[in-house]
């Protein structure tokens, strides 16, 4: 009823062949697919006048623009306006203006400077307003791990 069929030799090593070839072809693909998903390291940081910002546990980053005018008086430039600097600058001759990034508890000065008119107040703002675009970058990338401003 049945015929037992002997495979020869050479067939019979030819599907071992092939059984191990496919076995070899199928850990190397496993080995890419395991080896191709990567872990990004969340430390990040910022270098900024030789002092090290560590980024890696700030919960919230706030910036902060202030003037100092005379007879010490602070005043808030943050959402300022240029009638409104102006106006500060004509009732004094300079004003002081700091403007830091807070890292929850970490304050980085980016810049603190005399102002005597509005195009000096315009160009610290550009370039702080610049470092906060460049953080915010920072942030964002997983693969970028450390700003250095300027």
């Amino acid at each position: 009823m049945f015929k037992v069929l002997n495979a020869s030799k050479v067939q019979w090593r030819f599907g071992r062949t092939l059984v191990l070839a496919a076995s070899v072809l199928s850990m190397l693909l496993l080995a890419g697919c395991i080896s191709s998903s990567k872990v990004y390291n969340n430390d990040k940081n910022i270098v900024y006048n030789g002092t090290m910002y560590n980024m890696a546990n700030v919960k919230q980053i706030k910036s902060t623009i202030t003037g100092t005018l005379a007879g010490d008086k602070q005043v808030d430039l943050k959402n300022a306006d240029r009638k409104q600097v102006e106006a500060y600058l004509d009732q004094n001759p300079s004003m002081f203006v700091k403007m830091a990034f807070v890292f929850d508890d970490q304050e980085l000065v980016y810049r603190a400077n005399s102002v005597k008119k509005w195009s000096e107040y315009s160009k610290m703002k550009s370039s702080f307003e610049s470092a906060g675009k460049q953080i915010s970058k920072l942030m964002a990338d997983k693969k970028q791990i450390q700003l250095k401003l300027k």
